[in-house]
Formats: C-alpha cells, structure tokens, sequence
C-alpha cells in the first residue's frame, strides 16, 4: 500500500480532508515516486483509434484462459513518436497495428488530474508481436491436425465439369471480377453459373462475415459443384485474417471442395491450407477451373473416338464372318439343290410311271369287263367305266398339284443360290481376301509382309499387310 506523505499545504482545517483536485494530484506525485521509469509491458490492443492531431489512442486489456478480460488500461502514443513507431511496426511484422493483435510496448505510467491513468508508449518491439501470430497459427494448425480435419476437404474428389460455383467475395472486390471476368470470357465457350455469397474480406469483420457465407452456402449445397474464395490484392497483413481457426474448420466440414485465391505471393494462410486447392491470385482459380472443363472433354473426345474404333473393328469382324459364312454355304446350298432336284426327278419319273401303271391295269379290267360282257349286264359296265373315269379325272390335278409345289421348293432354293452366289455378295459392300489363291478365313493365316489380294464388286486391290490383331481367344 502506497503511504500519502503529511503534506500541511494540502490539509485542510480538520487535517483530514483532501480536495478532489488535491488528491489528484497526490495520486500523481505518489505514482511518479514509487514508479519512476520505464517498463516493458505485453497486452492486446481492443481499441485503437488515431485523431485529427496524429495522437493514438489505444486501449489494451489482458484475458485470462476462459478468454474473459481480467486487465484492461489506457495507453497513448503521441503524435511525434506516433510517425515513426507506426511504420516500423507494421514494415517488420507485414501488418499495421490494429485491433486483436498482441504487442510489447515500452511505456511510463502517467496519471492525469483529468484523464486518469494511463501509459504512454515510447517503443514497440514487432517480435514479440510476429512471434505470437506464428504461435497462434501455429496452435490453429496444431489443433485441426490434433482433430483430424485438417485434410478433410482435400480428400473431396473434384467435379469432372464444375459449372455451378459458389463464390465467397466482397462485391466491390477487384480479386471478384478478376475471376468472374476470366471464367465467362474463356476462350472454349465453356458457361457457368456463379452466384456470390458476400462477405467481408479483411478486418476484424472477416471471420463473423466469411463464417456466416459458408453457413449459408451449406444450406445450398445441392445447388453447387464447388466453393471458391476470392479477394483482391493486398499485404500479408490482410492475410492474417484468415489464420482463424472457425473459418478453418467450417471449411473442413463442408462437403463440397473448396478452392481459394486469397494467398500471397510467399505465405499461406490456414485457410489456403485446409482447401482442396490454393492459388495465388483469383484469375488463376479461374484458370484452373476452366482447364478442369477441358480436361474433361478432352477425356470423353477420346472415349467417343476409343468407341467408333471399337464398333468399326466389330463390323469389320462381322463383315469377315459373314463373308466366310456365305463363301462356305454356296457350295452346300447349290450341292443340296442337285440333289433335291434329282430327287423330283427321280419322283416325277416314279409317279408317272406309276401312273401308267394304273391306266394299263384298268384298261386291261375294261377289256376284261368288255369280253365278259354275256356275264354282265351293260348298266353295271357303263358304272365302272365312269368310275374309271372319274378316278383319272380326280388323280390328274393332284398331281399336277404336286409337281406345281416340287417346282416351287426348286425355284425357291435357286433364288438362295442366286443371292448367296460370291458376286452377288460382293455387291452388297463385302470382300473376299485372297492369300496365294486361297480365301484367307483368319488373321492367323498371314504375317507381316503378305501381300494378299481383296476382291471387290468392281476391281481388285493388291496390298502387304503392316500390321495383324490377333482373334480373341
């Protein structure tokens, strides 16, 4: 406890009493007594604030592990100290001072009648500030690995055409139209759909504002192939708004793939770090997204073409089977048809024979019936030649009928010989390969360097085989 020293000018009548401004100025005379100096102080500047004059104002508080603030005190920087301490800060730690940072200050403590305490800052020291934003990102990344989460997204598999694109950019950012501008105007025509969930893209509004546009691109998932963050230019200070461990982690848990143009040239931040992909600049987000689109299509050109190829060599091997197939029936139709029509030959012959077989023998039962006539009387032989005559009536159409349909199978089997005859065959677009004379029946028939004839419709053409496929087993 500091002591008031017995100051009779101060005193009033009953040795007792101080004046408000009195024991102001005690408390004043008493501070710069007992602590007279300069000392090294570590805080967090909440408040900062810069006047007309070029005075800094800050406010500086100290929280406890549960993040609840246990200190909090004034401090100045005055306008001529102010022009030179401000610069170096922010040309060795990439950042101007600013609220949310830690710094280590120089200061005296100085008490005014009016204003109170507070401490006036003589010097800065940036390592001590670039040593806690290392370890601060430091523990952000030690803490999503620790988690597991860290790689969440970039273990996403990445759309083969991403069109639908969810864009997280301020609106009046030059980074955003960078990347609008590159997508739409690509040189292969390619569209897609963008829609932009704003946000604010630095200052200590950066992760209330990004955190609130993933939360509202979550809900929209089913709409979207991909999440891309954006932002223009800017120093490696405005970068350290995205080591933030909730940006960071809403990233993870998203189960789209995201990609970031926020980076600089050097550094990553923890937000670069969690994407599926970083880049250094939004065009080249762009870039990359319309090179996935080509990619792509190029991938399926050649499956188009890997097709067509597939069906032609399939054609061209149904196109040798039928060719053989109609090489080997011709012979066997035409052999079957001599023998069909020796058959109806031999059948016609047998019936005609047999026709007049039975004209002799009923003939020779009506010479019969004549000579016998004194045994039978002349109605019952009129009755039995008109029953002759009759049955040879009836026995000519049937077979005429038969022969008519004997006839028809014939004619029938010499249109399939007509229409599987080589030329005819040939006419309709099939070849016959000849190799040394001989129709060549399999690929396993030729090697590389036999020359083998093709016979067309019209003409021939003489070739050296290059190259042989092999048929399947």
């Amino acid at each position: 406890m500091l002591l008031l020293p017995n100051t009779s000018a101060v005193m009033n009548e009953n040795n007792d009493r101080y004046s408000l401004n009195d024991l102001q100025k005690l408390i004043k005379k008493s501070l710069e007594e007992k602590l007279p100096g300069y000392y090294w102080v570590s805080a967090e500047i909440s408040e900062l604030k810069i006047n007309y004059a070029g005075h800094c104002y800050l406010e500086l508080i100290e929280k406890d592990r549960h993040e609840d603030i246990k200190s909090r005190l004034r401090a100045i920087i005055w306008s001529q100290k102010a022009r030179l301490l401000l610069p170096y800060f922010e040309n060795i730690t990439g950042q101007p001072m600013s609220e949310g940072i830690k710094v280590l200050l120089r200061v005296n403590i100085e008490y005014h009648e009016i204003y109170g305490l507070s401490l006036i800052i003589h010097n800065i020291d940036p390592a001590y500030t670039v040593g806690e934003m290392a370890l601060k990102r430091k523990q952000i990344i030690d803490r999503l690995e620790s988690e597991g989460v860290i790689n969440l997204n970039k273990e996403l598999t990445f759309p083969l055409l991403p069109s639908r694109i969810a864009v997280i950019s301020s609106e009046q950012a030059a980074g955003f139209q960078d990347f609008t501008d590159e997508l739409n105007q690509n040189e292969y025509g390619y569209k897609y759909f963008t829609k932009l969930f704003s946000a604010v893209m630095q200052g200590k509004e950066t992760e209330a504002s990004v955190s609130s546009a993933i939360n509202n691109i979550f809900e929209e998932t089913a709409n979207f192939d991909l999440i891309v963050i954006v932002r223009g230019g800017g120093s490696q200070a405005d970068l350290s708004w995205f080591d933030n461990y909730n940006i960071a982690y809403l990233i993870t848990q998203l189960p789209l793939p995201v990609l970031t143009g926020i980076g600089h040239e050097k550094d990553l931040s923890v937000t670069d770090m969690v994407a599926h992909r970083s880049f250094k600049t939004p065009t080249a987000v762009a870039d990359f997204i319309i090179n996935q689109s080509l990619r792509t299509e190029e991938h399926l050109t050649q499956l188009r073409e890997s097709i067509i190829d597939y069906c032609r060599e399939m054609v061209r091997r149904k196109r040798v089977i039928i060719n053989r197939i109609s090489v080997n029936m011709a012979p066997r139709v035409r052999s079957s048809l001599n023998n069909k029509r020796i058959l109806l030959n031999r059948t016609g012959l047998r019936l005609s024979g047999n026709t007049q077989s039975y004209l002799s023998h009923n003939r020779s039962r009506l010479n019969t019936i004549k000579t016998d006539v004194s045994k039978r009387s002349l109605k019952h032989i009129n009755d039995n030649f008109r029953h002759l005559y009759d049955l040879n009536n009836r026995f000519k159409p049937a077979l005429k009928r038969y022969k008519h349909q004997k006839q028809t199978i014939l004619d029938n089997f010499s249109r399939s010989i007509d229409y599987l005859r080589p030329s005819r065959v040939l006419e309709r677009g099939y070849s016959i390969t000849l190799y040394n004379d001989k129709a060549v029946r399999s690929s396993n028939e030729l090697q590389p360097g036999s020359e083998i004839s093709t016979i067309l419709h019209l003409g021939r053409v003489e070739s050296k085989v290059f190259d042989l496929k092999k048929p399947d087993k």
